[in-house]
């Protein structure tokens, strides 16, 4: 067991367990001094009785003093071993999150805020375990909380014909929001409910490990790189979000509100393949 790894409170625990049941030898020159002492010339029981209390070492204590003493070590025993329990399930329940669907099982009943109450499906995302590209959105709409999809209503198709252009199945990418619950009305997520769900993507992220991250919108583009302008004047600027290369762009439900920024959207598009698949 890696006593270095065990957390400070357990470990202070422990190695008051063991002080109190493995004696703390003596140092060599007191052994030497004790192998010295010889029993004192005192031919009357009061001498040897003297002797019996300064050097209480070389005269077990009684039967039944010794019986209480083990009763006393097994039981730090037990609280010992109990305490090495208590390390392997914190351990375990430390235990590093490899897959996507670990993740999930991790989060589908999540309520950290007011968002997990008034959802009907959380929407953790969908597409390729090991994808190059992901694409990153706001959060679900109506459809998306209905199904358990991220984008599925008209934004999403129109996401999904924007990706089949550029030569690439949906199902080759991975798909997903900043926030996995539906925001009443489709109103933007709130920072508070950003916050509780920024754990989880930041997870999903280090797992996919994408080449490429497409973040479409205001929202999820300055999520992860806060001090960014708007999207208007971030789009189809190349970027860095710790190890990983970041695109931003207009959201498809912008896109279907102002049709006259959709060229800018594909020219922002046409980048995708060189930077995900092109070594």
């Amino acid at each position: 067991m890696n006593i270095e790894a065990m957390p400070r409170v357990e470990l202070r625990r422990v190695i008051e367990g063991l002080g109190a049941i493995i004696p703390v030898e003596k140092d060599i020159s007191q052994k030497q001094q004790e192998k010295q002492t010889s029993f004192p010339n005192h031919p009357d029981q009061s001498g040897m009785i003297q002797y019996k209390n300064t050097h209480p070492k070389f005269f077990p204590p009684p039967a039944d003093i010794a019986e209480n003493q083990d009763k006393g070590n097994k039981v730090k025993q037990q609280s010992l071993t109990k305490a090495f329990a208590q390390i392997v399930i914190h351990q375990e329940s430390a235990k590093k999150i490899n897959t996507l669907s670990e993740l999930f099982q991790k989060y589908e009943d999540c309520q950290r805020c007011a968002l997990g109450k008034t959802r009907k499906n959380l929407v953790f995302g969908r597409g390729l375990s090991n994808a190059t590209v992901m694409f990153l959105g706001e959060g679900p709409g109506a459809d998306e909380d209905a199904q358990g999809e991220p984008f599925v209503g008209r934004a999403g198709r129109l996401l999904t014909k924007m990706i089949s252009a550029l030569g690439i199945e949906r199902s080759d990418v991975y798909i997903t929001n900043i926030v996995k619950c539906r925001p009443p009305e489709n109103r933007n997520p709130t920072p508070a409910e950003i916050s509780c769900c920024l754990p989880i993507i930041k997870q999903q992220i280090k797992i996919l490990n994408p080449k490429l991250i497409v973040t479409l919108g205001n929202i999820p583009t300055k999520t992860l790189i806060p001090e960014l302008p708007g999207i208007t004047k971030a789009r189809g600027k190349i970027q860095q979000y710790e190890n990983w290369t970041v695109l931003p762009t207009f959201h498809p439900s912008y896109l279907l509100r102002n049709r006259s920024a959709m060229p800018l959207a594909w020219e922002d598009f046409k980048k995708i393949p060189e930077l995900a698949f092109n070594n």
